[in-house]
């Protein structure tokens, strides 16, 4: 109650002049499939306990709704995107076994994420078909006819006591350079400022008493980074802008009339809202996979239509659902048991054994080393490179199982090769080192990388199998079909011919382990940077 009573402090002319109903707001965000528990290694990696789960979110929604029944207040669940891609029951049917238990758990509308056009637009289309409740987005559009495309709708409307609350969807524009360009064809991504804009002006011309804007923008853990970025170019007289999709922190200061924003994209958890200290708009943010709910309660005063405050019933806006203090609902255990029986039959085969936990990081890491040799083990190519961003988790210390694997790669991702001159290597290679990226798992090849240097004339001593590289050597070069498309800034490797290696990302990595038997975490570092 403490944040409720500081609001109403902040805000003392909102003083209720009506009566004051209460709406809670349950939401989800970046589930990726995670409607099976998780192991929480990161309590504790020898003895996890385990968390989360679509029977454990069941159970707490379920509480959620009996209580506000008994004691008049509103509820509605909301999820903010990437609903399916990450876990084998989550990606069988791409998203068909999500979307069901969705129903079942009588979600009132979602956004829509970047991954869950990881199938393709069609196939997103075909999931909100398949939905019960309406999935709403504003900005994701027909190339040729500037029209949301249906089922999809911008925003919706609900009455609580005759206060007019809207819902407004929005996608982040980045979904371009995460995306495969072909499964997005026909359609575009609006801007995220303009149409914010546009559709918080039109429900409010509508009627709209308060607005929530249901976000995939994403909320950063250092908002005052991008607000310096936001007032500075304020104090030079410019108009704010960038080369890609704003986050919520920035949105937030450029868009008034917005109440709430519930955030999704960002695997990071606020345990209490963030308050833009321009608009005062609070934006909360959940953890990702399933492993818990967020909660928070408006007060709203029915005289006025407006927020007079909130707060958080738990005492945190997050809860994780660990299973030692929640319990399951028995019959969508039941309904998500039988998804796994299908979904998951052979993961739990022992492939090989950790001799110690094999860490993942924010730069180059002993995960990513690992996967680049099982790339190159497998394809007998010169060079390996994975991205950072395709690799979602850790390997714990003891056996290996297809299980775990997935749990590190979660994207079915398929492998292709390229032959490459030195110079055409070294090219693609620095795309990855532009300004301060470093998002580069390497494999076959060292290398430092002076970040004195301009971006294209980053790497020198380059060895490739610990021979000298030469730029008019001819090199085999693999990676993956995500990069070999050209994402996340990739194009470069639209020039070159990429041919099928003829097996998954996944398939390599457990030959590469079995083969191995029992290994450890390579912490020699490849890429070395200087001049910093």
């Amino acid at each position: 109650m403490k944040r409720f009573l500081l609001v109403l402090t902040l805000v003392p002319a909102l003083v209720a002049s009506g009566g004051t109903l209460y709406l809670n707001i349950l939401h989800t965000n970046d589930i990726h499939g995670g409607i099976v528990p998780t192991e929480a290694t990161f309590m504790n990696p020898d003895f996890p306990p385990m968390m989360g789960g679509g029977a454990y979110i069941a159970s707490y929604v379920e509480d959620v709704r009996e209580e506000c029944r008994e004691n008049g207040e509103y509820c509605v669940l909301i999820d903010a995107g990437d609903i399916y891609q990450g876990t084998p029951t989550g990606n069988y049917g791409t998203g068909r076994f999500v979307m069901e238990w969705m129903n079942v758990m009588g979600y009132d509308m979602m956004t829509v994420g970047n991954h869950d056009l990881d199938d393709g637009a069609d196939n997103l289309l075909a999931l909100c078909e398949q939905a019960d409740f309406p999935v709403i987005c504003t900005n994701f559009v027909n190339s040729s006819t500037g029209e949301i495309p249906h089922p999809i709708v911008p925003y919706v409307m609900m009455e609580f006591d005759g206060v007019e609350v809207a819902f407004i969807g929005l996608a982040t524009p980045d979904t371009y350079g995460l995306v495969t360009p072909e499964l997005l064809e026909g359609f575009v991504f609006l801007n995220e400022l303009e149409t914010t804009e546009r559709y918080v002006r039109e429900v409010r011309e509508n009627g709209a008493d308060v607005v929530i804007l249901v976000s995939h923008l994403g909320q950063p853990g250092d908002p005052e980074r991008y607000l310096e970025r936001v007032f500075d170019a304020w104090e030079q007289g410019k108009e704010y802008a960038k080369d890609f999709a704003m986050n919520n922190a920035e949105l937030t200061c450029m868009v008034h009339g917005i109440d709430l924003v519930v955030s999704g994209h960002i695997h990071l958890g606020l345990l209490e809202p963030w308050i833009n200290p321009v608009t005062h708009t609070p934006v909360v943010q959940g953890y990702a996979n399933g492993t818990g709910i967020g909660r928070i309660r408006l007060a709203i005063d029915t005289g006025t239509g407006t927020v007079v405050g909130f707060d958080m019933p738990e005492g945190e806006e997050y809860v994780s659902l660990l299973h030692d203090e929640y319990w399951p609902d028995p019959e969508v255990a039941e309904l998500i048991e039988g998804f796994r029986s299908v979904a998951e039959a052979g993961m739990d085969q022992v492939v090989a054994e950790a001799l110690e936990q094999i860490p993942r990081g924010g730069a180059e890491h002993p995960v990513g080393r690992l996967i680049a040799d099982a790339m190159l083990w497998n394809t007998g190519a010169d060079v390996a490179l994975m991205n950072r961003g395709g690799i979602r988790a850790a390997i714990p210390r003891g056996p290996v199982t297809p299980r775990i694997i997935y749990q590190v790669l979660p994207f079915e991702e398929d492998l292709f090769l390229m032959e490459l001159s030195g110079a055409e290597l070294k090219a693609v290679l620095e795309t990855g080192m532009q300004g301060r990226r470093r998002d580069m798992e390497i494999g076959g090849l060292t290398a430092t990388r002076d970040q004195s240097m301009p971006d294209g004339e980053k790497m020198g001593n380059i060895l490739v199998g610990g021979e000298p590289w030469h730029p008019d050597s001819t090199y085999l070069f693999v990676t993956t079909g995500y990069l070999a498309q050209g994402n996340v800034g990739y194009e470069i490797m639209l020039g070159h011919e990429a041919v099928p290696a003829g097996l998954t990302l996944m398939e390599a990595v457990i030959a590469y382990m079995e083969d191995l038997g029992e290994f450890e975490a390579d912490d020699r570092t490849r890429i070395i940077w200087t001049g910093e």
